[in-house]
């Protein structure tokens, strides 16, 4: 369960309104929270209900036992009055006092299937209201602005010069087609839309970051971690939003259960951590990984966007930071400043111009609370785009997968207090874009220059050379004149 269910019930100490608000600020339906309220509510009366004839048979049984131990004569088999059979969740022994051996028998039989009826109406209940708790966000972080403009994302920050726009200013597709890159007919015979083949310098260069990235966070104290690139679906399912089944996920098909592509390492590092029971000694330090791993992604939602070049890809590398610390203390909003200030790090190293922006709370996705973005400057289209996303999960993501944190409170006045560890997660670096953003930024007449914090990572080249000559291409208006005029 992403939410605590003790959260929904105000009578328990929760604070529905809270949730109602958090759901606002998302530019969502706080009317979900009155649904989950009600199904909760619904279910605990049919687990009354279902308890409640569960002892009343035991009644029965027990009398039944108590007469025949007696010597009782059975009796006949006399009908039930409807209004025993009415009250038969609340009876009493003496509301059975009454009825002779086989009626007890009998009684006891039909309640038992009363009782079997109430709790598979339980579980219903059960199963509909965790539902519908997934469809309700984590608690928004009050500093998020309600809004679903993403225009009014704050601008926290801006590092570096940005690179003025000359009519000598390429794309990185044009760039990148001059390099080695591959992403036109011959490349989508083979794979699709969005495919794409590297060559030459360009492989060095995606490998030089990823070493380099790498490197960076083995530094900052995390340890690096290989996941598997594909998910039992029902572990994705714990770990991902409903939505992205249908828009983000490549379904695999084999043996065994069904399985699906990740999307981000974050996926299977989450899900790394079910069941795991976290005592206060073992997070007295956040664990810290570097996830490293190829992404897979459908990009449903992204159809003709960025269709050329290797922007927006089905597949690409990428450097992910997740930790998981404690849940106390406001430790882990800290922990998002310093995963924020890490990605900062990297890219004033390679040199990059970027701005630093906060997420509107109608932009978050659901398990995050808080969301930063570094967007990086690209002088050929004159604007900042996406590199990097940082989110605080708080605790959503550990209580969907069962992680626990701290001793059992079971027997205790804390009983329904269960604490969970919270977990973040945020790009380091995501290769094919942090490429296209090197070549805008570092191109020159000949080709583009290597960043020098990655040159021992690419064998000490300094500069990618262009195969040929750095020749723009007609606009498409041009080139129709061209081709009419040939006619």
């Amino acid at each position: 369960m992403v939410l605590d269910i003790f959260m929904f019930r105000k009578e328990k100490g929760g604070m529905p309104d809270l949730l109602r608000e958090s759901q606002r600020r998302r530019c969502k339906d706080p009317f979900l929270v009155d649904a989950v309220i009600k199904l909760d509510e619904e279910w605990r009366q049919q687990l009354v209900q279902a308890e409640n004839l569960k002892k009343a048979g035991n009644f029965c049984s027990k009398m039944f036992g108590e007469k025949k131990a007696a010597k009782v004569p059975l009796g006949e088999n006399l009908p039930i009055s409807d209004e025993l059979r009415a009250k038969a969740a609340t009876l009493s022994r003496e509301d059975l006092k009454d009825l002779n051996g086989t009626q007890l028998i009998a009684f006891s039989k039909e309640i038992g299937g009363m009782a079997v009826k109430a709790d598979q109406e339980r579980a219903s209940l059960e199963e509909k209201r965790d539902a519908a708790i997934k469809k309700v966000g984590n608690i928004v972080h009050e500093s998020c602005a309600p809004t679903d403009d993403e225009d009014q994302n704050e601008v926290v920050r801006t590092w570096g010069e940005k690179k003025p726009t000359t009519e000598d200013t390429w794309h990185h597709v044009d760039l990148m087609g001059l390099l080695g890159m591959d992403c036109g007919s011959s490349a989508t015979a083979v794979a699709g839309n969005r495919a794409f083949f590297l060559k030459g310098d360009l492989v060095r260069l995606q490998f030089g970051l990823i070493n380099y990235a790498l490197n960076f966070l083995i530094q900052k104290g995390c340890t690096p971690v290989y996941p598997p690139f594909f998910m039992n679906k029902s572990v994705m399912a714990s770990v991902a939003e409903l939505a992205d089944f249908d828009e983000a996920l490549y379904h695999v098909a084999g043996d065994g259960e069904d399985k699906y592509l990740i999307a981000t390492s974050e996926q299977p590092i989450c899900a790394y951590h079910a069941n795991n029971w976290y005592q206060e000694s073992d997070l007295k330090t956040p664990i810290k990984y570097a996830g490293v791993s190829t992404c897979f992604r459908k990009e449903a939602g992204a159809h003709g966007k960025d269709t050329l070049g290797i922007f927006r890809v089905h597949q690409f590398d990428k450097i992910e930071q997740f930790t998981v610390c404690q849940p106390r203390d406001g430790e882990s909003w800290q922990l998002l400043e310093n995963m924020i200030e890490n990605s900062e790090a990297f890219y004033q190293s390679i040199g990059l111009p970027y701005r630093v922006v906060q997420i509107v709370g109608g932009a978050l996705n659901l398990a995050a609370a808080k969301k930063y973005d570094l967007e990086a400057w690209f002088p050929a289209s004159q604007t900042y785009r996406e590199l990097v996303s940082c989110s605080n999960c708080t605790d959503y993501q550990s209580r969907a997968i069962n992680c626990r944190y701290g001793q059992s409170n079971k027997g205790t006045a804390k009983e329904n207090v269960r604490e969970f560890p919270h977990m973040l997660n945020g790009t380091l670096c995501a290769v094919t874009r942090t490429m296209c953003c090197i070549c805008e930024n570092f191109q020159t007449e000949e080709g583009v220059v290597i960043p020098e914090v990655l040159r021992p990572y690419v064998g000490g080249m300094e500069i990618m050379k262009f195969s040929g000559p750095k020749v723009k291409a007609p606009a498409p208006e041009e080139k129709k004149k061209k081709q009419k005029a040939a006619k």
